[in-house]
């Protein structure tokens, strides 16, 4: 009895100290608040791991040469948040086609650059396609090292200071959300903390968006326009599964879209991995010069030639189209004439020649007409309908017709 009740109290210890310990659920947001509120820096990528055609499409060559090329782009690089200075450098290799496309953002308080070294790798890529973007290399050198600023009002058509106040509002609102889910939904084993969020979750976050884009007359610019339609056309399935390494703090994000049917294409589901881990490589974000920045301006005046070449080439074609189709309707419209006047004649030459109606058709004809009253047609009325038969029929024929309008 004795071993009993020790055996008991060793088991009640060990479940009171478990429950001083962090939830799943706390350590989950543990780290994000610490990603959010202290210095970091950390390595990301992006792969796709499995894209699954629809069942009438997995033997065409077209989807899966198309399948293979998109399993082969791989998105690398780093993020780095400086707290103190209010400052995120992002720096992403994208891998596609072949090319190597550098993508940067550089963020300082309410002020964001965009690189403008990504021009070079979209050029080729775009080349592929036959879409003819500027290859020649004085163009692309003018956008070597250089940055957009993007927040410049010339550059965005909304109001900075406004999207600001509204992306910290909806913040708290994400927060609040995620506080308030079932702890049922965060999972533990070993070092691992796993967490699932669905389409559910995402149409909420959107439905509070918008609410809150809807609450102040600042942020109705930020309003989703036809928001119910934009739900209905979200994939029939969405899943992100992450997996928080404790101890490492390495973090993996499977989102798994899976398509509906009457969407017509050819992707049935898609899965993408997303790892983020910490690194070593924190160093002061340093925000372009005033010589690399460029505005919209001067990007325009960069492209000026190739612009107006191929605005002058669109014009040529519009107007080779409209010609075109003025062409076609007047030769239509001739050709028309010329095969009614071709067929006026053959007609006109038949019925000048020996075509009569053949006898059976003959007699058809009769007993249709002896039902119809005639008593109310003119004598100019019967004239004319004798007219039209007289051409298909013979003397013997006609004089029968003619007796059949006469005695009615």
């Amino acid at each position: 009895m004795k071993k009993i009740k020790l055996a008991l109290l060793i088991i009640l210890s060990v479940i009171i100290l478990a429950g001083c310990g962090k939830s799943a659920k706390e350590e989950f947001f543990d780290y994000t608040k610490k990603n959010v509120t202290e210095n970091s820096s950390n390595d990301i990528s992006m792969t796709i791991k499995d894209i699954k055609l629809t069942a009438d499409m997995k033997d065409s060559p077209e989807a899966n040469v198309m399948v293979t090329q998109l399993k082969d782009i791989k998105v690398t690089g780093s993020m780095q948040h400086d707290v103190s200075e209010k400052a995120t450098n992002t720096k992403l290799n994208i891998e596609a086609l072949g090319q190597k496309i550098p993508l940067e953002f550089i963020s300082k308080n309410d002020d964001m650059y965009f690189s403008l070294d990504i021009f070079r790798g979209i050029s080729k890529i775009a080349s592929q396609f036959n879409s003819e973007l500027p290859s020649d290399e004085k163009t692309l050198s003018a956008f070597d090292g250089k940055y957009l600023k993007i927040t410049d009002a010339d550059t965005l058509e909304i109001d900075s200071k406004s999207a600001t106040n509204l992306t910290k509002e909806f913040q708290k609102e994400v927060s609040n959300y995620f506080t308030s889910l079932d702890e049922e939904r965060f999972t533990k084993e070993n070092d691992v903390v796993t967490f699932k969020l669905t389409k559910k979750d995402v149409v909420v976050l959107a439905e509070k968006f918008n609410t809150l884009s809807k609450s102040k007359k600042e942020y109705k610019e930020f309003v989703i326009p036809d928001f119910d339609e934009m739900i209905k056309n979200l994939p029939k399935a969405l899943d992100a599964k992450f997996n928080l390494n404790t101890k490492t703090n390495d973090l993996a994000v499977a989102l798994t879209s899976t398509f509906d049917k009457k969407d017509e294409g050819f992707i049935d589901s898609i899965e993408v991995l997303y790892n983020y881990k910490p690194n070593d490589k924190q160093v002061a974000i340093k925000l372009p010069a005033k010589k690399e920045i460029v505005n919209v301006k001067e990007i325009e005046a960069i492209l000026a030639p190739y612009l107006s070449d191929e605005l002058d080439e669109e014009l040529d074609e519009e107007l080779d189209e409209e010609l075109d189709e003025e062409l076609d309707e007047e030769l239509d419209e001739e050709l028309d004439e010329e095969l009614d006047e071709e067929l006026d004649e053959e007609l006109d030459e038949e019925l000048d020649g020996d075509f009569n109606m053949a006898d059976d058709e003959f007699k058809e004809l009769v007993k249709e007409l002896e039902k119809e009253d005639f008593s109310s047609f003119s004598a100019a009325e019967s004239d004319e309908l004798l007219e039209e038969y007289e051409p298909l029929l013979t003397e013997k024929q006609y004089k029968t017709i003619e007796k059949i309008f006469k005695n009615k």
